[in-house]
């Protein structure tokens, strides 16, 4: 997977926030907010070639099964790749 370029992470407490910068700014006009778990997956999503490898990656990470985690990984994801964060 590939990480969109215009945006960057920043932690805030217990969150995370990504948010445009450079050219996006003028583009996009959202702040997005993320738990704790979704900013490791967009993190950690070029580690990843695909949904099920990140899942790997997510349950080795919070110590569950990856296929506990593999739907909610996938909807991460896809609200990523919606708001064109995510490639």
């Amino acid at each position: 997977m590939k990480k969109a370029e215009g945006y960057i992470m920043k932690r805030l407490e217990d969150e995370y926030i990504i948010l445009p910068y450079g050219k996006k700014t003028e583009e996009v006009r959202e702040v997005v907010t993320l738990s704790e778990t979704a900013g490791f997956i967009y993190e950690n999503a070029e580690q990843a070639e695909n949904i099920e490898q990140l899942a790997e990656l997510v349950g080795k990470e919070f110590g569950v099964d990856a296929s506990l985690v593999y739907i909610d990984v996938s909807e991460v994801v896809e609200t990523l790749q919606k708001k064109g964060i995510l490639l």
